[in-house]
Order: C-alpha cells, then structure tokens, then sequence
C-alpha cells in the first residue's frame, strides 16, 4: 500500500470512529448544574431509583470556588428516576425523571431550594410539582400536630383530626388529578408511592387500587420488561390480597353469625337457600362450566362429596354461567349430585359480589355455626379442614 492510501485509509478509519463515538454518546445521558448559596465544602451525589432499590452511582464535592457538577448516568432505555442529594450543613434533595438520550440542566439556589430549574428534561418538571405539593401537605400536617399535643378538650382534638384528615384527602384529590392528567407518565408512579408520614401513604385505600392498575396498564403497553411494570403488578396483586382479608374480616365481624343469603333456583327451577344448610358443614364453592379449573376441582370433590356425605358435610355450588344449556350440561355430564344453583344473568352475579369473588375457582368453608372458616382451600388443605369442622 503507497503513503497516499495509506493516509486514506487511516483518515477513513479514525473519521468513522469519530462518528462512531459520537452517535454513541448522543445517546448517553448526563447531569450537570450549578449551585448557588454554598458557603462551605459540600458533597452532590446521584442515585438511580429504581422501583424496589436505590443505588448511588457517584459522588462529587463542589464548594463556593467550585459550584458546578456533572454526572453521566449512561445509556437509559426507559424514563428513569435520580436523586440528586446536595449533604452540607443541610441535606436536601431533588426528584429528577429522565427519558431515554436526555440531559438535564439543574440551577439551584439552596436558600430557595424548592425553586430550583430544570431544563432539558420537561418530566422532572412534573416531579417537581409533585413534590412540591406533597411539601405544603407535610407542613400543615406538621402544623397540625403540634396544635394536637396542646390540646386537651375533646371537642378541639376532634376539630384538629378533622382539619388534618382533610389537608390528607386535599393532597389526594391534587394526586388523583395529577394521575388523570398524566397517565402515560413515569412521573404518576412517583404520585402514587408518596408519603405524608413514615407510615402514611397518599394513596391507601381499597378504592385507590383502580388508579394502580390505571398506571401500571400504561407502563406495561410501553415498557413490558421494566422494572417499575413488574413491581407495580405484585404490588397489585398484594393490595387486593390485604383488601380481599380485610373485607372478609369485616365480612365475619358484622354478619353477626348471619352470612349474605344466597337464594337461587337449581337446575330444576326450586329455589334453594344458603341457610337451609345451616347446621352443616357446608362448602359454598363459585364454579363455571367454562372455567378448566373448575372442572378439575369438580372432579375431585366428588371423592370428598362421597367420603363425608353422611357425616354432615354439604356442598352448595354457585354457577357463574349465563347459559343454562352450558351450566345443565356441565352438571350432568360431571354427574353433580350437590345442591348446584345460578342466576344465569348476563350483567354478573350478585352472590358472587356479596362474597367479594373476582376469579375463580374460589370458595368459602362454612362451619356448623353457620360461620365462615376458611377460604380457597383446594385438594388435601381443603379435606383436612372439613375433616377438623365435622
């Protein structure tokens, strides 16, 4: 090879690593920002947040002569939480949300450190917000109990919880907005995880469980693999667990010995009712024909049906089915000799919402004081517990 294409072919080789280096660090992210107010030696650090973890990627110092920093967080194929922490004589920190090739631009003043700027990166302008709000709460709430520890009269404690249940259910209706407005956002996972305690959540009743499922709908259609989408599912999974228990509990607490009725026809057309069984023990079992699983268990309770018939043992079967050919079917081709019934209603079962049944199979053991005992129990877990009842 002559001088001249060796040149060529060098120029060629260095210019295409050139562009090679560049296109990758367009899609590396970083971030940098400046500080004002600092009046000693401080340390910056950044975290990335993760749903289940936080992990501390680097930390600088920075001082009055040095008041920048920058940070490079790498290549992110999702919109990604960081915390930055400024930890001087005060620590404070910063919620930032960065989507995949963006940088941020941080300015922060940290005698105004809630009015810090962010350019760049428009989702921690959202997470701003956020916590900016969730601040105003916490000090009223603050606020509020040391009022609490004064106070003595029983009429002025009342006044004070309802004032600070009332700054709670303020700063839910401000999230709850937030999330409808932003649904697509990462920044409405960071809405629904939020405190106004150590032990408090925004967002903790039974009924909070639909704007859940609403975000995690949303981050599942875009990012199926992440992290934050697989957390927020057996998050879900365990708050409908915890609701389904507490309303149970409740369920036993308040029915006073008396459960829902439950009065249906049965395949013959007679009506047949619940506590006409009482006395029994009975299992109050919710089945379809079209349900695979159901028609397994079906299977195996006819050798339990058998075994403890004659000794006081019940089964009352609630079908789901809305077509009476298919449920009449099922019934007979299974050779189903227990009380079987159903509404055959296209709009839902209403004995099924009474007992709060979501999936199936699904079933309630009912002992001889006409109580609930059990649930869900399948195969050898469900024969011992009849076996203990009877």
């Amino acid at each position: 090879m002559n001088t001249r294409a060796l040149l060529k072919f060098l120029f060629i080789a260095v210019s295409t690593m050139v562009l090679a280096l560049s296109c990758t660090d367009d899609k590396q992210s970083k971030i940098e920002g400046k500080v004002e107010g600092i009046d000693t030696l401080m340390q910056v650090s950044i975290l990335r947040q993760d749903f289940a973890k936080t992990e501390l990627l680097e930390t600088i110092k920075i001082s009055p002569k040095k008041s920048t920093f920058r940070f490079k967080v790498g290549e992110l194929t999702e919109p990604t939480f960081f915390q930055l922490r400024f930890e001087g004589r005060r620590n404070q920190f910063m919620v930032l949300l960065l989507e995949p090739a963006e940088n941020a631009a941080v300015e922060v003043d940290l005698k105004r450190f809630s009015n810090y700027t962010v350019s760049g990166a428009d989702e921690s302008l959202k997470t701003q917000a956020l916590t900016r709000r969730l601040a105003q709460t916490v000090k009223t709430l603050d606020s509020l109990n040391v009022l609490l520890s004064k106070a003595t009269a029983p009429a002025e404690r009342q006044s004070l919880n309802a004032e600070y249940e009332a700054a709670i259910d303020r700063q839910r209706e401000f999230s709850t907005q937030f999330i409808w407005d932003n649904p697509m956002s990462r920044a409405s996972v960071m809405a629904l995880y939020q405190k106004v305690s150590d032990d408090r959540f925004v967002f903790e009743s039974a009924e909070d469980v639909q704007l859940f499922k609403v975000v995690a709908s949303s981050l599942i259609a875009r990012y199926p693999d992440s992290d934050y989408a697989k957390g927020m599912l057996q998050d879900i999974k365990n708050q409908e667990r915890v609701i389904r228990s507490h309303r149970l509990q409740e369920l036993v607490q308040n029915v006073q010995s008396t459960l829902p009725e439950i009065a249906l026809p049965n395949a013959k057309g007679d009506t047949v009712s619940l506590s006409s069984l009482r006395g029994k023990v009975i299992l109050l079992d919710f089945w379809a024909s079209f349900s695979q699983e159901n028609l397994l268990e079906n299977r195996e309770l006819l050798e339990l049906y058998r075994q403890y018939r004659g000794r006081g043992f019940e089964i009352f079967q609630v079908s789901l089915d809305v077509e009476r050919e298919a449920w009449l079917a099922a019934i007979e081709s299974a050779g189903l000799p227990w009380i079987n019934v159903s509404e055959l209603d296209p709009n839902g079962s209403v004995a099924a919402g009474m007992y709060n049944v979501t999936r199936l199979p699904a079933n309630y053991i009912i002992d001889r004081n006409f109580e609930i005992a059990a649930k869900n129990l399948y195969g050898r877990d469900l024969e011992r517990k009849i076996k203990e009842l009877l």
